[in-house]
């Protein structure tokens, strides 16, 4: 479940100044990574994962502004497996930027076993479920794909293969983007403030807890996945899509 972050009682910076960053995914995919490496940044906010499609009242920029007190805010909330289709639906606020993180349908398929399943993942049916999976991280993409070009302006993309490969690199480029005072890239991050990592919100696992960029070899077990769902027609065209 998503959290709601308590608001920043710090003094905010004045709205006209201030830029509203929506991190898109699917779950499982690394986004909680790349929100902390930006949160690097001392003018960007770093905040625990926040259901921005809840935020449609007319105050709804005043709500996003008291959440801290950063110049550049980013709400991070991935597709759920009820809204792949239609994902996102994004904040009423104008002049949003998006930020789009994408992750291999192997990969994220595994991971996303673990978190739906967890300790019965290696005694379930690889198929039908590896097959679902697929389904939802295809219906994913495929929607931001259509709403979100690679413009770098108003939306850009990374992939979290190429994030975790060159991490220095793409920060750069990402705070560039983003308008950042920041202009160095990192592959380290601070702890998050005021709250706490756990799985089920962002993620709580031991690598993103050791504050550095890790190496992520893809086992044997996720090539196996890839094997079982790279030649389903919808997937196969999203991951070509994607430079996959």
């Amino acid at each position: 479940m998503t959290q709601n972050p308590t608001p920043s009682t710090q003094h905010p910076t004045p709205t006209d100044a201030r830029t509203i960053v929506i991190e898109l995914s699917t779950m499982r995919s690394g986004s909680t990574l790349l929100k902390a490496l930006l949160s690097a940044a001392p003018d960007i906010s770093s905040l625990p994962e926040v259901n921005f499609t809840k935020f449609q009242s007319p105050d709804a920029l005043q709500k996003i502004h008291a959440l801290c007190s950063e110049r550049i805010i980013i709400l991070k909330r991935p597709a759920w497996f009820n809204d792949a289709s239609r994902y996102p639906k994004l904040p009423a606020v104008p002049d949003t930027r998006h930020l789009i993180l994408t992750r291999d349908v192997h990969t994220n398929v595994a991971s996303l076993r673990k978190m739906v399943f967890r300790k019965l993942e290696p005694y379930l049916p690889r198929g039908p479920i590896d097959r679902w999976l697929a389904n939802y991280w295809s219906k994913s993409y495929d929607s931001l794909l259509a709403r979100f070009p690679d413009d770098g302006q108003k939306n850009i993309w990374v992939r979290y293969e190429d994030l975790v490969a060159n991490p220095i690199h793409w920060t750069e480029k990402l705070f560039a983007f983003l308008g950042s005072e920041h202009t160095e890239g990192v592959d380290s991050y601070p702890p998050p403030q005021d709250y706490d990592w756990k799985w089920g919100t962002d993620d709580g696992g031991d690598k993103i807890k050791s504050l550095k960029v890790q190496p992520n070899p893809i086992p044997q077990s996720s090539l196996d996945i890839l094997d079982r769902v790279r030649d389903i027609p919808r997937v196969a065209t999203t991951r070509q899509a994607l430079g996959y």
